[in-house]
This record gives C-alpha cells, structure tokens and sequence, in this order.
C-alpha cells in the first residue's frame, strides 16, 4: 500500500455536482493524527462497514515557514514529504492495512496546504459521498480566537459532512459480541426545518438516512417571535404569532404525513424561541443520535452577516450532526 500525495493545484477528477445521497460509496476521514482526529474514526469505519463504501484516509499537511530577510517563506512541499511528514506518511499505511484486515476497503493520501481547502478540495476530486470529522465544539471566546477546521470543512465541502462530537464508539453504537466489532445503531434522527429549499435538500437526506437505519424521524420546526419597532409597540402581534404558528402546523403536518406514506415512521414537534437553542435542546430531550440540518453553505462577508443555524447547533449539539448544503461548494 502507498500513499498518495497531493498538492493544490490538483489534477484530480472533476468534481460532481449532484444531490446528497445515503449509503455513501466513498467516505473521506481527515486525520491530523492527534488523539483528538481519530475520535472519528470508529464512526467513519462503522460506516464504512455497514454500507460497504471505500473509506479514504486524508492527512494535510501544512506547509512550515522558515524566516528569510523579507519575512517568512513556506518550506518546498517536496522538503515536507521527505522530512518532518515521513512518520505521517507511514502511520496512514498502517491505519490502511489495519482497516483492510478487518474486513474495510480503505485508501489513503496525504495533502499539502490549508487543511479545510484540501479536504473540501480532496472530496471534490474523489467524488466523495460524505466527509467525517471531529470537532472540538469550542464555543465563546475560544471559538472566536481558535475557529473551527470542521465548520470550515461544511462550508466549503461538496458534499454532506458528519460532524462527530462524542470519542471512543459511534453514536448509537451498540457493542457486539466479544471480539466483534461493535454495530452501528440510529434509533432516532432529529431533522430542524424551516421549510426552505436547503431543510428540504435535508431532509431528503435525512429521510435516506432513517430509512437506511429504520430510525424514527423528528422533525422540529421552530418559530420566532416577531421584532416589533418600540415606536409600533402598542400594535398586537398576537394575531400574527397565531397565525405564523397554525401555518407552520400546517405544513410540519403535510411533511410528516408524506413520511409515514412512504414508509418512514415520522412525527412533528412545533417550538418556540431561538431556533439552534431550541433544536439542541429538543435533541436532548429526545435522545436524539443524529441532528440532519440543511445550510446555505454561506462563506465571507455573507457568513459574517448572516452566521448559521447550523452551525451553532454542531457547536452544541449532544450528539453528532449531519450537515447538508445547498447547491454547489
């Protein structure tokens, strides 16, 4: 077994622009080797097992700096490969032929540059179903000041991406038998819609998934009390809740009635509040093992402004998330 190595720009397959789909044929699992990176891996390996997809093994490299007269240069990706990265390189051949003995059909790479661009970047060329990854789930100031590799990753990948929160075995997993390896297990998906096209592109997906697993579907959709102007304060907005809120009702009914004529047990739950606080929360409540949220996929100035429910919810989030964007990376 060899690894691959790349470098950006990359001559790789175009990439595909289609629509989510589950089972995965090929899952891409970054790992930065830290302890930390590998708490994906058993979610990612399961998966990989449970629907017979190729599991590829992607490590970034980022290019060190040395200081010249006119400030810092990068060091030569070839100096890279070579020098401080060879342990990388040998430790993803193992992992591979650790995968391939117990039973997974695995690959692996190695990339030089901005670990979220060459994964986004990597997805693209493999064609890649689904990408797994781990956060930290930073929140606050330290999410401000050390970001988040992950939330970069769903922004820029082209496909969905599982964000694993939880170490040690996947969410849901339940232990087999003594030396068996443990089975994957879904018994409840949680699926936030405000009725956009991107929940709808998610909830396709989420459908495929509990389908997959005969998981029950939730879906949650949560409204908003409206702003009112000081100056328009005396005017009663009641009405308008009212009304917001039986139309809402409306279409989370139509939507779980759809799911049920399919085949897939389904029921709706109609909050109130906060829309990332309230789905956390109800994933908790519920003992939800996956959150299916859509996203616009946003970057620059646009994500400054606008941020992203479901961004928030994976930084919160009791369990793994599932983030589906909408339209092309």
């Amino acid at each position: 077994m060899s690894v691959t190595t790349q470098s950006t720009p990359t001559a790789e397959a175009p990439a595909r622009e289609a629509a989510a789909r589950f089972p995965p044929r090929r899952l891409l699992l970054p790992l930065d080797l830290s302890a930390h990176s590998f708490q994906a891996l058993p979610t990612a390996e399961a998966l990989a097992r449970l629907t017979g997809a190729t599991l590829h093994l992607l490590h970034v490299a980022e290019p060190l700096a040395y200081p010249t007269d006119l400030g810092y240069a990068p060091v030569l990706s070839g100096e890279v490969e070579s020098g401080l990265h060879q342990s990388a390189r040998q430790r993803l051949e193992e992992l591979v032929r650790d995968l391939q003995k117990r039973g997974v059909t695995a690959e692996a790479r190695l990339r030089v540059g901005r670990p979220f661009l060459e994964i986004a970047e990597a997805a693209r060329g493999l064609a890649a179903d689904l990408v797994v990854v781990t956060t930290h789930g930073f929140t606050g100031l330290k999410h401000v000041l050390l970001g988040s590799t992950a939330e970069r990753v769903v922004r820029h990948a082209p496909c969905p991406v599982w964000v694993v929160r939880r170490p040690s075995v996947p969410s849901g997993a339940a232990p087999g038998a003594a030396g068996e390896e443990p089975t994957f297990v879904l018994r409840r998906v949680l699926m936030p819609t405000d009725f956009s096209e991107p929940s709808q592109e998610a909830l396709a997906y989420a459908r495929q998934v509990a389908g997959r697993f005969q998981a029950e579907l939730v879906l949650a959709h949560v409204t908003e009390k409206p702003f009112v102007d000081p100056n328009l304060a005396e005017i009663d907005t009641q009405a308008f809740e009212d009304n917001a809120r039986q139309s809402a009702q409306q279409q989370l009914d139509k939507a779980v009635a759809a799911l049920r004529a399919a085949g897939v047990p389904a029921r709706g739950r109609l909050l109130s509040g906060v829309p990332w606080n309230e789905v956390v929360e109800l994933a908790r409540q519920e003992a939800a093992d996956l959150i299916v949220a859509g996203t616009h996929g946003y970057t620059g100035l646009k994500h400054i402004l606008l941020g992203s429910t479901a961004e928030r919810i994976l930084r919160h989030a009791p369990c793994p998330v599932v983030v589906v964007r909408h339209g092309p990376a």
